[in-house]
Protein backbone atom coordinates (compact mmCIF):
# COMPACT_ATOMS: atom_id res chain seq x y z
CA UNK A 1 0.00 0.00 0.00
CA UNK A 2 1.31 3.40 -0.90
CA UNK A 3 2.77 5.71 1.72
CA UNK A 4 0.36 8.45 0.59
CA UNK A 5 -2.49 6.26 1.86
CA UNK A 6 -0.82 5.06 5.09
CA UNK A 7 0.85 8.30 6.25
CA UNK A 8 -2.39 10.25 6.89
CA UNK A 9 -3.60 7.51 9.28
CA UNK A 10 -0.23 7.44 11.03
CA UNK A 11 -0.23 11.22 11.49
CA UNK A 12 -3.88 11.29 12.60
CA UNK A 13 -3.30 8.67 15.31
CA UNK A 14 -0.19 10.41 16.65
CA UNK A 15 -1.95 13.79 16.79
CA UNK A 16 -5.10 12.39 18.42
CA UNK A 17 -3.26 10.60 21.22
CA UNK A 18 -1.08 13.64 21.95
CA UNK A 19 -3.83 16.26 21.75
CA UNK A 20 -6.57 14.30 23.53
CA UNK A 21 -4.69 12.24 26.11
CA UNK A 22 -1.25 13.83 26.34
CA UNK A 23 0.28 10.52 25.24
CA UNK A 24 3.19 10.38 22.83
CA UNK A 25 2.41 7.64 20.32
CA UNK A 26 5.50 6.27 18.59
CA UNK A 27 4.91 4.29 15.41
CA UNK A 28 6.59 0.94 14.97
CA UNK A 29 7.36 -0.91 11.78
CA UNK A 30 4.41 -1.14 9.40
CA UNK A 31 3.57 -4.72 8.46
CA UNK A 32 1.09 -6.83 6.50
CA UNK A 33 -1.50 -8.30 8.90
CA UNK A 34 -1.69 -12.05 8.31
CA UNK A 35 -3.10 -13.72 11.43
CA UNK A 36 -6.60 -12.41 12.03
CA UNK A 37 -7.28 -14.39 15.21
CA UNK A 38 -4.11 -14.69 17.31
CA UNK A 39 -3.62 -11.05 18.23
CA UNK A 40 -3.40 -9.15 21.50
CA UNK A 41 -6.24 -6.68 20.91
CA UNK A 42 -9.36 -6.85 23.08
CA UNK A 43 -11.22 -3.90 21.54
CA UNK A 44 -11.47 -2.81 17.91
CA UNK A 45 -13.26 0.22 16.54
CA UNK A 46 -14.05 -0.58 12.90
CA UNK A 47 -15.47 1.61 10.13
CA UNK A 48 -15.92 1.53 6.40
CA UNK A 49 -14.70 4.03 3.85
CA UNK A 50 -16.36 4.54 0.47
CA UNK A 51 -15.84 6.83 -2.47
CA UNK A 52 -12.65 7.40 -4.44
CA UNK A 53 -10.89 5.15 -1.91
CA UNK A 54 -12.82 2.34 -0.28
CA UNK A 55 -12.14 -0.25 2.39
CA UNK A 56 -12.00 -0.65 6.16
CA UNK A 57 -10.03 1.01 8.97
CA UNK A 58 -9.71 -0.29 12.53
CA UNK A 59 -8.31 1.10 15.78
CA UNK A 60 -7.24 -1.87 17.92
CA UNK A 61 -6.14 -1.79 21.54
CA UNK A 62 -6.04 -3.75 24.79
CA UNK A 63 -8.71 -3.09 27.45
CA UNK A 64 -6.13 -1.70 29.90
CA UNK A 65 -5.14 1.08 27.49
CA UNK A 66 -8.78 1.96 26.83
CA UNK A 67 -9.39 2.17 30.59
CA UNK A 68 -6.36 4.45 31.04
CA UNK A 69 -7.52 6.67 28.20
CA UNK A 70 -10.98 7.02 29.73
CA UNK A 71 -9.38 7.97 33.04
CA UNK A 72 -7.11 10.55 31.31
CA UNK A 73 -10.17 12.05 29.61
CA UNK A 74 -11.57 12.99 33.02
CA UNK A 75 -14.82 11.09 32.49
CA UNK A 76 -16.21 9.58 35.70
CA UNK A 77 -18.79 6.81 35.69
CA UNK A 78 -21.23 5.58 38.33
CA UNK A 79 -20.64 1.87 37.89
CA UNK A 80 -18.89 -0.81 35.83
CA UNK A 81 -21.68 -1.05 33.25
CA UNK A 82 -21.55 2.68 32.57
CA UNK A 83 -17.74 2.56 32.40
CA UNK A 84 -17.84 -0.25 29.83
CA UNK A 85 -20.36 1.69 27.76
CA UNK A 86 -18.23 4.84 27.90
CA UNK A 87 -15.09 2.91 26.86
CA UNK A 88 -16.94 1.42 23.89
CA UNK A 89 -18.29 4.81 22.83
CA UNK A 90 -14.86 6.39 23.23
CA UNK A 91 -13.15 3.76 21.06
CA UNK A 92 -15.78 4.22 18.35
CA UNK A 93 -15.36 7.98 18.42
CA UNK A 94 -11.56 7.78 18.37
CA UNK A 95 -11.76 5.49 15.33
CA UNK A 96 -14.03 8.02 13.65
CA UNK A 97 -11.66 10.90 14.44
CA UNK A 98 -8.58 9.09 13.13
CA UNK A 99 -10.32 8.06 9.90
CA UNK A 100 -11.93 11.48 9.43
CA UNK A 101 -8.69 13.39 9.96
CA UNK A 102 -6.82 11.01 7.66
CA UNK A 103 -9.52 11.27 4.97
CA UNK A 104 -9.20 15.06 5.02
CA UNK A 105 -5.60 14.63 3.85
CA UNK A 106 -6.62 12.91 0.63
CA UNK A 107 -6.65 15.96 -1.61
CA UNK A 108 -9.25 16.02 -4.36
CA UNK A 109 -10.75 12.71 -3.21
CA UNK A 110 -14.42 12.18 -2.47
CA UNK A 111 -14.55 9.97 0.63
CA UNK A 112 -17.42 9.00 2.92
CA UNK A 113 -16.99 7.31 6.30
CA UNK A 114 -19.52 4.93 7.87
CA UNK A 115 -20.38 5.11 11.56
CA UNK A 116 -17.96 2.96 13.56
CA UNK A 117 -18.80 -0.31 15.27
CA UNK A 118 -16.88 -1.62 18.27
CA UNK A 119 -15.92 -5.28 18.50
CA UNK A 120 -14.98 -6.71 21.91
CA UNK A 121 -13.27 -9.81 23.22
CA UNK A 122 -9.94 -11.56 23.16
CA UNK A 123 -9.03 -12.93 19.73
CA UNK A 124 -12.05 -11.34 18.05
CA UNK A 125 -12.00 -11.47 14.28
CA UNK A 126 -12.53 -8.73 11.74
CA UNK A 127 -13.59 -9.94 8.31
CA UNK A 128 -11.56 -7.68 6.06
CA UNK A 129 -12.53 -7.08 2.44
CA UNK A 130 -10.30 -8.82 -0.06
CA UNK A 131 -9.62 -5.67 -2.05
CA UNK A 132 -6.13 -4.93 -0.75
CA UNK A 133 -3.66 -6.15 1.88
CA UNK A 134 -4.42 -5.26 5.50
CA UNK A 135 -1.62 -3.00 6.72
CA UNK A 136 -0.92 -2.81 10.45
CA UNK A 137 0.55 0.38 11.89
CA UNK A 138 1.64 -0.49 15.45
CA UNK A 139 2.14 2.22 18.05
CA UNK A 140 3.45 2.32 21.58
CA UNK A 141 2.60 4.88 24.24
CA UNK A 142 3.64 5.19 27.90
CA UNK A 143 0.16 3.83 28.74
CA UNK A 144 0.31 0.83 26.39
CA UNK A 145 0.28 -0.27 22.75
CA UNK A 146 -2.35 0.15 20.07
CA UNK A 147 -2.60 -0.37 16.34
CA UNK A 148 -4.33 1.20 13.36
CA UNK A 149 -5.10 -1.34 10.63
CA UNK A 150 -5.93 -0.11 7.13
CA UNK A 151 -7.31 -1.99 4.14
CA UNK A 152 -7.94 0.55 1.38
CA UNK A 153 -8.06 0.53 -2.37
Amino acid sequence: MQAKIINPFLAAAIALFKDTFGLEAVAGEIYAVQDQINHRWEISGVLGITGDHHGVVALRLPRVLADKMLHKSGVHTRDEHERQEMVNNMVGELTNIIAGNAANQFEDADIDISPPVVVLGAHHEIHWPRIAPVIGIPFRTPAGPFEVDVCLQ
